[in-house]
């Protein structure tokens, strides 16, 4: 993306994700002019609601890299080096496993429910007695299968 800007300044979360930022001058930051630096990093961390780790100058490629990517990979910043690194989504908790689970659980329980609503109605429009019942004792069946695996997700947790 071409761009007359030659520098940003970004504030970033604890964790490196980019969050707020704004052009900076670019004579103001090739002279180092302190009183504007200091002031365009306060009026950043204003800007942000989240509690930011830092806010820093930085390029516009480096711009780029947070805020685009490379096509491939999401970058986030090194804390410790101060560059773009590729982000690395962090292992699901058990917690999130577990809702994840329970949402899938849930989804297929809802689709086969549907399936037996159809057979029963199709089996009460037909009147036959001998379906229903079938039907219906399938249906508890399945009930109790659900249950019982979502109680197991619930208290076991996910693997």
């Amino acid at each position: 993306m071409a761009t007359n800007v030659k520098y940003y300044c970004m504030g970033f979360l604890a964790d490196g994700t980019p969050s707020v930022r704004t052009f900076a001058n670019t004579k103001d930051v090739e002279k180092e002019n302190e009183k504007y630096i200091v002031e365009l990093k306060q009026k950043v961390k204003e800007m942000s609601a989240d509690e930011l780790a830092t806010v820093e100058i930085i390029s516009a490629e480096e711009y780029n890299m947070y805020v685009n990517g490379d096509g491939t990979n999401t970058y986030v910043r090194d804390m410790e080096t101060g560059k773009p690194k590729i982000y690395v989504a962090p292992d699901p908790t058990q917690e999130e496993l577990k809702a994840q689970a329970l949402a899938n659980l849930e989804s297929e329980y809802n689709a086969q429910k549907e399936g037996f609503k159809k057979d029963l109605d199709t089996a009460n429009l037909a009147g036959n007695t001998e379906a229903i019942k079938s039907i219906q004792e399938e249906f508890m069946a399945f009930n109790k299968a659900y249950e019982e695996a979502k109680n197991n997700i619930i208290e076991e947790g996910v693997e």
